[in-house]
């Protein structure tokens, strides 16, 4: 039986994913479209994870597709709430963090003691939003990122501990991995680069922000300045040449930064001509961010170590509580 707990999507996340939501019975298969800027997420329900990640749900044989009785069965998704971005920093941001982050915990021991109850396997996946959100508002230095790790540290110990005193006291044959999706650089308003406006002259699109995408900015030129832009770029007054490294698409997929496959059909006309990949922590903006941005902000998508390196913890039976 799989679960998953995620405080980030709403019911119809794959459907909206996609452009598309289904009407509010979801057991209706009729679609329709929905323009993506009108998605409400809603606080019942959570998503399919199981058919947005893997396809048509299957059933414990995994060769044949299950009825919907037997998606019920198998397949569970709950959802949490998340703290809200204008508390981020206050007493309440922490409070509310480490608070929804208790309510996941508490609905992935139930499941899973249900799953034992019933005398099945179970795989739990409870996804929370912080401190990604924290740091990104706060950067990563911040007292207030301390505290929800540490908090949410506290909240792992108790789920693990809880396993443990399950089963009449023998404890489940469970074994809980605690890990992360990207690291956190900490980048301060004089870090935050605009291209220059010749540069800009080039491109039809630039892929850039703040958070994350201004670290390997996915750059469309305008037909014909593909040269132009290089030569600009190694020219830039700013330095853009010594603090981002401009690989055209088909550069950076011979290095394999995109994985080791070859780049998808589908996905390359987004990616532009060129990615330019930040070596330290500057980070390109667009001016609208430059002027909003006053205070450090937390960012992550480039190659340096804190971005890359993240933690992997794995609990077994035998390990201590």
């Amino acid at each position: 039986r799989m679960i998953y707990i995620n405080a980030y999507n709403g019911d119809e996340y794959q459907q909206w994913g996609q452009g598309k939501e289904k009407k509010a019975d979801m057991k209706d298969e009729v679609e329709e479209e929905v323009p993506t800027k009108k998605r409400k997420s809603s606080l019942d329900g959570g998503s399919d994870f199981s058919s947005w990640q893997m396809g048509r749900p299957r059933g414990p044989s995994m060769e044949q597709d299950v009825t919907a009785d037997e998606h019920d069965e198998w397949f569970d998704a709950v959802k949490i709430e998340e703290t809200a971005f204008d508390t981020l920093g206050k007493p309440e941001g922490y409070d509310g963090a480490i608070s929804f982050f208790r309510d996941g915990a508490k609905a992935a021991i139930e499941h899973i003691a249900q799953a034992e109850a019933d005398n099945v396997s179970s795989f739990v996946y409870l996804y929370t939003a912080h401190p990604d959100k924290h740091m990104h508002a706060l950067g990563v230095e911040s007292d207030e990122v301390g505290r929800v790790v540490r908090g949410i540290e506290k909240e792992i110990q108790h789920i693990w501990s809880s396993l443990g005193t399950q089963n009449n006291g023998d404890g489940l044959d469970c074994a809980l991995v605690v890990t992360a999706d990207h690291g956190h650089v900490t980048v301060k308003p004089d870090e935050m680069v605009q291209l220059p406006a010749n540069i800009v002259a080039c491109l039809e699109y630039a892929n850039v922000g703040a958070w994350g995408k201004g670290r390997h900015a996915y750059l469309h030129c305008r037909a014909g300045l593909q040269q132009t832009l290089r030569q600009r770029w190694r020219d830039a007054p700013n330095g853009l040449a010594d603090t981002f490294i401009l690989l055209t698409i088909e550069e950076a997929a011979d290095l394999r930064l995109f994985g080791p496959n070859a780049v998808k059909m589908e996905v390359r006309p987004r990616m532009g001509d060129f990615v330019a990949i930040a070596v330290g922590r500057h980070t390109l903006v667009s001016p609208k961010e430059a002027s909003q941005h006053k205070a450090a902000q937390g960012a992550h998508g480039s190659l340096l170590p804190e971005e890359m390196h993240i933690p992997f913890v794995l609990c077994k039976p035998e390990s201590p509580t």
